[in-house]
């Protein structure tokens, strides 16, 4: 794995096996946002495994937790099943069960939205949306963030 990069796993099975593909870094599974925050502030590893953290979690909250992991320096490997979590990492690798269907940098995998579709995901709202407003020539990017492409209709 490459330092400078935040990972997403994205897989529809997701069990002890399948998280001991990562048992060389600190996992932390779902907590309230107020005890993971607490448990971040001094982590001292360098990379830790979130498995499905970010659940129940508001995106303000997902947004502060991005701020805190990145002025300590600290990446991540987010496993998921949420399509949406996918926006927060650099890299993704999509398993359909134990098998690794995708591999790549966000913006070559939220591409191949054929192959995702077939094992049961679709593409992030926010991608999705942005493909059809360049399907109408009101665009011609794809936008990763909400507030982004926002910002860009109302201008």
């Amino acid at each position: 794995m490459n330092d400078s990069y935040n990972y997403v796993v994205l897989a529809n099975k997701i069990d002890r096996q399948f998280l001991n593909n990562f048992s060389e870094y600190p996992e932390i599974g779902e907590l309230p946002y107020e005890e993971l925050t607490k448990k971040l502030e001094f982590h001292p590893a360098r990379r830790i495994v979130f498995n499905n953290t970010f659940y129940n979690l508001r995106e303000k909250e997902i947004k502060k937790i991005m701020e805190l992991l990145s002025s300590q320096n600290i990446k991540f490997i987010l496993i998921t099943s949420d399509v949406e979590c996918s926006l927060y990492g650099d890299y993704i690798y999509v398993y359909d069960g134990y098998q690794k269907v995708l591999e790549g940098l966000k913006e070559t995998v939220l591409k191949e939205e054929k192959v995702l579709k077939k094992i049961g995901y679709g593409l992030p709202f926010v991608v999705d949306l942005a493909l059809q407003l360049n399907y109408y020539d009101i665009f011609d990017k794809i936008y990763w963030n909400m507030d982004d492409l926002v910002r860009d209709l109302w201008s």
